[in-house]
């Protein structure tokens, strides 16, 4: 398992920095507009995805109880409709920005088929598989990238869509190939038994993260109406680089859910998620604090000159990042251990807190205003769950605290899996 951790984080700390390089180029090439725009673009991508992932979130909890290979084309079924579906219902509601065309749902094809790969690695804890390929998709993304910018001369919000095609094609293909293996005993018989409970069962993971999605990002289109493209830009880049800071809570997460789903242990899922969680704020902690000490004229140098408030936007979410990196942990928790409703009940929370927030603060104070509003949002959603967990059965609140016998339980997890 701790191979397994460090092995997550490093392949995390690589997309990290190449979205860091990513955030850089766009920035000062295309401006605080251009990178608006290339933010609306992950955002529509990653909306599409949101229907098709009510089966594909599934398969890593179900890869040790179903068959995988039908979890794997049911899966691939599920995501042609869902393209299909939110296609059709964009003719009619109309709430794609018009100028990406029919790019944005090929793109979430791809990326479907991608999610739906990773997953079965994921299910079966073929870690280091998993990372490699999400470490490939955004080395190849910044590869293609440069090639349009910098060979082509193509300095434009289309040459990112053409790195993100190239990027997801290869590791498509990569990642299928590896997972050929695990899907080749396919039960034809068990496919509807196999949707129903795939689609129960993510249901109320993707309702958690339709809510989740829409608390981290309606702030985008409120942004976008009131404040404008280059102010959303600004907005964008104080997300990525905060962001990067969940670094170690995604990387433990990633890990922990794997471990949690297959091991089907409440005792040892419950003292892992709250060692976890307390090393996941101290790391982050840290390095929030070193990001705020940063000058904003280095930042400004970093980024262009149109990015000069981007230490205000940054400061205003620091508390909301520390939040989210405990948040991050224990929903998985509760995901890992089948209670996906408490996660849903959570992110509706935090919509709630967001929808109300936003209104009242992006008018007046714009990207500021956006990141306060996403502070406030975070801050509900941990504090919900931790007084669930707190409720729970065996779990007192002082296990929430710092304690002795965690450095112990880290010194066993450390010999127990040194090898």
């Amino acid at each position: 398992m701790i191979k397994n951790i460090i092995n997550t984080i490093g392949s995390k700390l690589g997309i990290s920095l190449i979205s860091f390089i990513l955030l850089i180029i766009n920035s000062n090439y295309l401006g605080a507009a251009g990178l608006g725009s290339v933010g609306l673009i992950v955002l529509s991508i990653t909306i599409v995805l949101l229907l098709s992932n009510l089966v594909n979130t599934s398969i890593v909890y179900f890869a040790s109880r179903h068959n995988t290979g039908s979890l794997f084309f049911v899966s691939y079924i599920w995501s042609v409709f869902s393209v299909l579906f939110i296609y059709l219902l964009n003719q009619v509601f109309p709430f794609f920005p018009q100028e990406f065309g029919k790019d944005l749902y090929l793109l979430a094809f791809l990326q479907s088929g991608i999610v739906i790969h990773l997953n079965v690695l994921l299910g079966k804890e073929k870690i280091k598989s998993y990372n490699f390929y999400t470490v490939l998709q955004s080395t190849s993304t910044l590869a293609f990238l440069c090639f349009f910018f910098f060979v082509q001369d193509k300095v434009e919000v289309q040459s990112f869509i053409n790195a993100l095609f190239g990027s997801y094609s290869i590791v498509l293909f990569f990642s299928f190939i590896n997972v050929i293996p695990h899907i080749k005993n396919v039960e034809l018989s068990s496919f509807v038994s196999v949707f129903k409970d795939a689609f129960q069962y993510g249901f109320f993971i993707q309702s958690a993260s339709i809510f989740q999605l829409l608390n981290y990002r309606i702030s985008y289109f409120i942004l976008d109406l009131y404040s404008g493209r280059a102010s959303l830009g600004l907005y964008s880049a104080g997300v990525q680089l905060s962001e990067a800071l969940l670094l170690p809570g995604k990387s433990i997460a990633v890990v922990q859910y794997a471990r949690i789903s297959k091991k089907k242990n409440e005792a040892y899922a419950q003292r892992i998620t709250l060692l976890f969680m307390k090393l996941s704020i101290l790391l982050t902690g840290i390095g929030t604090f070193i990001l705020l000490l940063l000058p904003s004229s280095f930042l400004t140098w970093l980024l262009g000159d149109s990015f000069f408030q981007i230490k205000s936007t940054i400061f205003a979410m620091s508390l909301g990042i520390i939040a989210l990196s405990a948040e991050i942990i224990l929903s998985h928790y509760f995901s890992g251990t089948g209670r996906q409703k408490k996660n849903s009940t959570s992110s509706f929370i935090g919509l709630s807190l967001t929808l109300i927030f936003a209104y009242l603060l992006i008018p007046t104070y714009g990207a500021v205003g956006a990141a306060l509003t996403s502070s406030i949002a975070f801050s509900g959603m941990l504090i919900y769950l931790f007084v669930l967990m707190n409720k729970h059965k065996g779990v007192h609140f002082s296990l929430f605290l710092p304690q002795q016998k965690d450095w112990t339980l880290i010194r066993r997890i450390l010999l127990k899996y040194r090898k």
